[in-house]
């Protein structure tokens, strides 16, 4: 009789460890972003471009992930390359930036599973090269070339809270006596879907801007490609655990009112 007993307490023991055990369903949040800008060429209707040695860094790479703790990026640098990455395996950015083929480019991303949390990243790049356009006098047409190209794409499930994508590129010349504005072109793109969506988006743009300068006057020309992700996720009890927790409740109730009717 003992050993009924104990073989009942047990199963009791076991079904409350088994049904206080409850999982957890975990959404999936994914967000992927990258720009940059490639092939950027001065050319005057007449002269020649001269670009100017620099003292200064004229090239800087950034990367951040904002999680709520300090996080330091990798960093490789040189007179006329930059480098910068940080991964903490979720989500991760990067920036480069190259004065000697005068391009930069930038990404991030964010990728979550498993846990509830907010996290963003953004990958940055800048360049800067001055310039002066000799072999004349007065004004003189010149066009602005480059290469442009992003990449968004953002994955939200029905748990998920948001994914968000964004993507900044400025290219400016500045007189190099005041740094006021000559010329500015700038181009911007950012979405974000709520949950249970998806959204992607790539651009290929070949970039020609006309404008008007000056012989024998020094200018600035200054790039830069931001890149930035973010994305948050929820936890929810899976509703099966729900269905299965309610059902072994009604269980151990029933039992327990059979024993002390039999009593």
């Amino acid at each position: 009789m003992r050993r009924k007993s104990l073989r009942t307490f047990l199963q009791i023991l076991l079904l409350s460890v088994v049904l206080g055990t409850a999982s957890t369903a975990y959404a999936d949040a994914i967000a992927i972003t990258s720009g940059s800008v490639s092939n950027i060429q001065i050319v005057p209707t007449s002269g020649t471009v001269v670009f100017t040695p620099q003292t200064a860094p004229v090239t800087i790479a950034g990367a951040v992930i904002s999680d709520g703790f300090d996080s330091v990026s990798n960093r490789m640098e040189s007179p006329t390359r930059s480098e910068a990455s940080i991964s903490l395996g979720f989500a991760s950015a990067a920036g480069v930036s190259d004065l000697t083929n005068l391009s930069l480019s930038a990404n991030s991303n964010v990728m979550l599973s498993g846990c509830r949390c907010q996290f963003e990243t953004e990958g940055q790049a800048f360049l800067r090269q001055s310039f002066m356009i000799t072999g004349g006098t007065g004004n003189v047409d010149v066009n602005l070339s480059a290469l442009l190209s992003t990449m968004q794409s953002v994955i939200t499930d029905q748990f998920s809270v948001f994914a968000a994508s964004s993507v900044i590129i400025n290219l400016q010349v500045l007189n190099a006596a005041d740094f006021s504005t000559v010329h500015n072109f700038s181009f911007s793109s950012r979405f974000s879907v709520l949950p249970t969506n998806s959204a992607v988006m790539e651009i290929e743009r070949q970039l020609l801007e006309s404008f008007t300068l000056q012989f024998g006057t020094e200018y600035s020309l200054r790039a830069s490609v931001f890149a930035n992700s973010e994305a948050a996720q929820n936890e929810v009890p899976e509703p099966a655990t729900v269905v299965l927790l309610v059902s072994g409740l009604g269980f151990m109730a029933g039992f327990v009112k059979k024993r002390r009717t039999s009593s």
